[in-house]
């Protein structure tokens, strides 16, 4: 991205901050979905292992989309896994205890696509009056994560309040 569109683009120091920690909420979302994906069993675990595979490569798909904005922007993603951290949100993943419990696992994904829509809400409202380029990525994010709400919700079969606790 050149001089003058990072200019038109008007990064604020919030805006590239919600960059960031979209970029590091992904990332973790991508490691949540690939280690839940591996480690759940039972019966009903086939299905929803390859649910949290595609969801981990969805995942890994924003944090590339979002760490080519924060580069056209021109500033960078954490550059050690070890600050994802504290760029991400402070909510952790609750998988369940019985990583039997599909249910469990679910509402947890849920919760963690909630997160994602409040993320990429903010990044659309900060963006929308002066960046249409991220407000475009943002609207597309966002866009991806309620659909996979929606998705979530129906497999539970109910709408499930939001999750509580560590």
């Amino acid at each position: 991205m050149g001089i003058l569109a990072r200019e038109l683009a008007k990064a604020s120091p919030e805006l590239l901050d919600t960059l960031e920690r979209a970029y590091a909420d992904e990332w973790f979302a991508h490691y949540n979905y690939f280690f839940a994906a591996h480690a759940v069993h039972g019966r009903a675990a086939p299905p929803i292992a390859g649910l949290l595979r595609r969801k981990s490569g969805v995942a890994l798909d924003r944090a590339e989309r979002l760490a080519q904005r924060l580069l056209q922007l021109g500033t960078t993603p954490p550059p050690k896994l070890s600050q994802l951290a504290d760029a991400a949100t402070d909510k952790p993943f609750k998988l369940p205890e019985n990583l039997e419990d599909m249910t469990g696992v679910l509402k947890a994904v849920l919760d963690a696509d909630r997160t994602s829509i409040r993320t990429f809400d903010a990044l659309f409202e900060l963006s929308r009056t002066h960046d249409p380029l991220t407000n475009n990525l943002a609207l597309s994010l966002l866009t991806d994560a309620v659909a996979s709400e929606e998705e979530m919700e129906s497999l539970l079969g109910t709408a499930s309040p939001e999750m509580t606790g560590t």
